[in-house]
């Protein structure tokens, strides 16, 4: 048994050591020094600093704790290599995490991080934290005041929390309210929060929406910016019950600041319309106190979030955020404008996500080898956007050939000994009539007309022979058909209420795009996808998503083929095409 436990010490301190430099360039050692590691117990396990103290105080009488933010290991740095030493003898191997079975793991490292991260931050433009604006006697009294059985207000429950409206009712499927279909006000009792409200940031109109939502430990809201053409400028949530701490984020910077209860927190200006709002779902939050950071577990809170809904555009200064500036800035799409857009939102990202790309796209779809085992032997297959080659392996009684936009995906499919070519879709370097078979796997929506779709499904007809098919797959706006979740949204955790409102980006060419909430419903045909990179960096893809019947409906826009059949398969409509017999194209 004992040599059972050094082993498992041994992987820990292992594992914990490669973290450790990989994360703040730290070494672990074999010689003792007068630091010490804890190797499976941080910030991010939920391990308390106050825990740490408790084990170390009848050990070491001086001493420094350091714990890192978001990291599964902690630090004891004494003030001699004896008294560390005493604390590793003492701790490691034989101190049990939390009451577990689970033991604390400690090693010896050359230093410790310079500064305890002490969560400095200064807060976005337009964001205030008014502390104890409520005393406990009021925050009691409105906890009290909820009843979720009551018809008084329209309330549910989603997937992640439970909400009640009063006013207006907040639709989570569109993020918007209704401004003609008002339900019952905001009860009475509240009044007097207005009153005070007005004592801290004095508007010139009531609050008339009233949105509470009630979050058990553990649970949260996705990021999001809420819809400008909605709700005036100042939104304001007041905290009941337990603390926790909301992410605020806006491009590349990030503040996460701590809600106190029976704190109100006013959101105006910037911070309301180009900074997104979000809960993490977790147990457990990073916070600072008196002797450093530590972990702070949640409890049940309840926040009143008062709104007061528009009539009318936006008038705010910030476009890449704003719907009313994505409708009045939505303008044709001409085709020097699309060669932009996917220019710098398809072909250039690819460039530069196609390691990452190569890694995660592996397993080939079993539609569309049917697809494929159904060609005749002999047959040539073009596989048009084939990426990494991953339907160029095995099936040798065909022969198979690829082309890609992307030369850095040819340069994999090269190392693999792929018969490929760089091309683009629109202009395929092939003869007229040339192949017996041709699949187009998530390429189409890609392109960011209807003209440019179109000929890309005409090219694909052209150099078919006849009575050749075609099998093209794009992405369909649909991700809940049948009631079926695709894997698409199966995969989500914090977003499945899909609560979240798409913030708007400006490109350069003057287009507004949303951009999309990865694992939510789609809510626009156009839209921009995050790609978030394997070691860093974050891409944004230009997506066109199909609506039930259109891609049918564009396939029948091409004289050369008839529809054979048109089916939906995991999140994407799929159609196969067969050319006419009598379609042959004359060189």
């Amino acid at each position: 048994m004992e040599e059972k436990i050094i082993k498992k010490s041994h992987r820990k301190q292992q594992r914990a050591s490669h973290r450790l430099l990989r994360d703040m360039n730290i070494k672990c050692c074999n010689n003792p020094t007068k630091y010490l590691m804890i190797c499976n117990a941080g910030l991010v396990t939920g391990f308390k600093r106050e825990a740490l103290q408790n084990i170390t105080d009848p050990i070491v009488s001086k001493y420094d704790i350091i714990m890192p933010p978001n990291k599964s290991y902690c630090f004891i740095k004494c003030f001699s290599v004896e008294d560390a030493e005493c604390a590793y003898k003492k701790i490691h191997g034989h101190v049990k995490i939390n009451g577990s079975d689970t033991p604390l793991y400690a090693t010896f490292t050359e230093s410790v991080p310079d500064l305890d991260d002490q969560l400095i931050y200064e807060l976005p433009s337009g964001l205030r934290l008014i502390e104890n604006i409520i005393t406990e006697e009021e925050e009691k009294c409105l906890l009290n005041s909820i009843s979720w059985t009551t018809e008084e207000s329209v309330s549910s429950d989603l997937k992640h929390r439970r909400v009640k409206h009063f006013g207006y009712e907040f639709e989570y499927n569109s993020n918007k309210v209704d401004p003609d279909k008002p339900i019952a006000p905001i009860p009475e009792e509240y009044q007097f929060l207005q009153t005070l409200f007005k004592q801290y940031h004095n508007v010139p109109y009531e609050y008339d929406q009233l949105t509470i939502n009630h979050y058990l430990p553990g649970q949260g809201i996705p990021p999001h910016i809420d819809t400008h053409s909605v709700f005036e400028d100042s939104i304001l949530s007041l905290s009941l019950g337990s603390a926790c701490i909301m992410d605020f984020k806006r491009e590349d910077k990030k503040v996460n600041v701590l809600l106190p209860s029976r704190s109100l927190l006013i959101m105006s200006g910037e911070a309301r319309y180009a900074w997104s709002h979000g809960i993490c779902p977790r147990h457990n939050d990073v916070v600072k106190s008196v002797d450093g950071t530590t972990t702070q577990p949640r409890s049940t809170r309840v926040s009143f979030t008062f709104r007061k809904v528009r009539r009318g555009d936006c008038l705010c200064t910030f476009p890449e955020c704003c719907d009313t500036k994505a409708k009045s800035s939505t303008i044709l799409i001409d085709d020097k404008i699309a060669k932009g857009l996917e220019y710098s939102y398809v072909h250039n990202v690819y460039e530069n996500i196609s390691s990452h790309f190569n890694e995660t796209r592996h397993k080939q779809w079993p539609n569309v080898l049917k697809f494929l085992h159904s060609l005749n032997p002999g047959d040539i297959l073009l596989d048009v956007g084939c990426g990494n080659g991953k339907y160029l392996y095995e099936q040798q009684r065909i022969f198979k050939v690829g082309c890609d936009r992307s030369q850095n995906l040819m340069k994999i499919c090269y190392k693999k000994k792929f018969e490929v070519f760089l091309s683009d879709c629109l202009y395929l370097p092939y003869r007229d009539n040339s192949m017996d078979a041709a699949i187009s796997i998530a390429v189409i929506h890609h392109l960011s007309t209807h003209e440019r779709r179109k000929q890309a499904i005409s090219e694909l007809a052209r150099l078919l022979r006849p009575n050749g098919k075609c099998l093209i797959y794009v992405w369909a706006k649909e991700q809940e058909k049948d009631s079926a979740k695709t894997a698409y949204l199966k995969y989500s955790t914090s977003k499945k209420d899909n609560t979240t409102s798409c913030e708007q980006k400006l490109t350069e060419y003057g287009v507004t795009l949303p951009v999309h909430e990865n694992r939510t419903k789609f809510m626009s045909t156009d839209m921009l996808v995050p790609w978030k990179r394997k070691g860093g960096g974050n891409f944004l893809r230009y997506y066109h998503v199909f609506e039930e019947g259109e891609l049918q409906q564009l396939c029948s826009q091409v004289p050369m083929v008839n529809i054979e059949q048109v089916y939906y398969d995991e999140g994407n409509w799929c159609v196969i095409l067969q050319k006419k017999a009598e379609s042959v194209c004359l060189e």
